[in-house]
């Protein structure tokens, strides 16, 4: 089935669904659940006026139908708190667990708490529906805080010109409030014996849903100005991010947490990022380092241009228990709570400086662009691009091999041609020669 239905084939289907219902009540609850799901998966769009009408139908039909005689599972707020738990031993960050954690709440304020098996497809899709029309963060603006997601969309809906705010992208929608849903749903099926309601159905997001903005690579000459300001930094956060990002790739969660240790010299001479190791504590305990997703957890080839700039000789002069940029955890004598993402801010406030940074299309996150341009254009093989910068492999055949840069590999890296006009002259420091301790690169 493709495009629109027409009325027309909406009375068929209702006419179909309603034959189906008599002599089978028992069981056929969720026979017509499962049409729905199909009805909305199978289809293109389902925003007119007939399609909403068909659904309705179908609505109306399922409560009448005689009471399933499957017992009821616990409700949504009462099963939350052990999925919770179960998140906080995986692989996932406080910020990623609490975000979703808040997301199903957000869910549950709009569908209202139910035993886990009463909620219908269809919830969902009207959720997605409504989405659309809520506006971006719109409890940081105290006007709007304590209003309901309907509330909000309508007050929003109802302003004009310049005074509405900034709605939902679609991709926010889509990662940020349906994905953790979904992921919810197929956990609760498992753990309490019922069919996610997600199982058979696409939600669609509508079309009259903000595009997202994609992310833009820094070009050379933006690049130029920001190394040129951020090298005078004296934070070391400040100083060395914006290098590190443009020639590694790196995630700024992955740098923000290097210690002492995971940066050293592999035998060709060649220094590296380790990610595979844990966090080490101070009594020589470890943690699991948490990463995005398993891709993630891999070394990184340092270019040796950052030998001569004097990050090498710095990061090396860390303890293997110290955190690389220390004013990123502690500064004023405060501890940091969300080290990234205080970290992105100050990224992006260098960059509004410099005049190159646009909201959401060249922020810190555009250095991974700039990173993956950059081995494009010295013709680095995409499996060898794709483990440097930690993304997941797309081809079956890549998942074949090694699954960390092999010594060639990281050679080639480090000695990578870098793109013509790249000034790096800023971060120079003199040639020092070193007494050849471990760690240290004689120059």
């Amino acid at each position: 089935m493709t495009g629109k239905t027409s009325d027309a084939e909406a009375d068929r289907l209702f006419t179909e669904l309603e034959s189906l219902v008599t002599g089978h009540f028992d069981s056929v609850e969720r026979d017509l659940q499962t049409a729905i799901s199909l009805v909305m998966s199978e289809q293109s769009t389902i925003r007119d006026e007939a399609n909403r009408d068909a659904l309705a139908k179908i609505e109306t039909l399922l409560a009448h139908v005689s009471p399933s005689t499957e017992p009821e599972r616990p409700k949504l707020m009462a099963a939350l708190p052990k999925w919770v738990e179960k998140r906080s031993k995986e692989n996932l960050s406080a910020k990623k667990q609490v975000m979703d954690e808040n997301r199903i709440r957000d869910f549950v304020s709009f569908a209202g708490d139910r035993p886990l098996n009463k909620y219908k497809f269809s919830d969902f899709q009207k959720y997605a529906d409504l989405l659309v029309r809520v506006p971006v963060n719109y409890k940081k603006f105290p006007a709007l805080k304590h209003m309901s997601f309907a509330e909000v969309a309508d007050y929003n809906d109802a302003l004009s010109g310049k005074k509405r705010y900034e709605t939902l992208v679609d991709k926010s929608i889509q990662d940020n409030y349906l994905s953790p849903l979904k992921t919810f749903f197929l956990a609760m099926g498992v753990d309490h014996d019922f069919r996610s309601p997600l199982t058979d159905g696409t939600i669609r997001i509508s079309a009259a849903a903000k595009e997202g903005i994609d992310r833009q690579p820094l070009q050379v000459a933006d690049l130029n100005k920001w190394f040129a300001y951020s090298a005078q930094q004296k934070r070391s956060d400040e100083k060395w991010l914006p290098l590190l990002g443009a020639l590694t790739g790196a995630r700024i969660g992955e740098l923000i947490y290097l210690q002492g240790k995971d940066i050293f010299r592999v035998e060709s001479g060649a220094y590296i990022i380790d990610l595979t190791k844990g966090m080490l504590q101070r009594d020589g305990s470890t943690t699991k380092r948490k990463l995005k997703n398993k891709s993630s957890r891999r070394y990184i080839a340092l270019h040796e241009c950052l030998i001569k700039a004097g990050f090498i000789d710095y990061a090396t002069s860390r303890h293997a228990d110290e955190w690389i940029f220390p004013e990123a955890h502690r500064w004023a004598g405060t501890i940091v709570k969300h080290p990234a993402d205080a970290a992105s801010k100050r990224m992006n406030k260098q960059l509004k400086h410099v005049g190159v940074h646009r909201r959401l299309e060249v922020v810190f996150h555009s250095t991974r662009h700039s990173a993956k341009d950059f081995m494009r254009i010295a013709k680095v093989e995409k499996r060898t691009a794709d483990m440097q910068t930690g993304h997941t492999f797309t081809d079956v055949a890549d998942t074949y091999g090694s699954k960390q840069l092999r010594s060639d590999e990281i050679e080639y890296l480090a000695a990578m041609q870098l793109p013509e006009g790249l000034d790096l002259s800023p971060y120079s420091q003199p040639q020092v020669a070193r007494d050849g301790q471990k760690g240290r690169f004689k120059l």
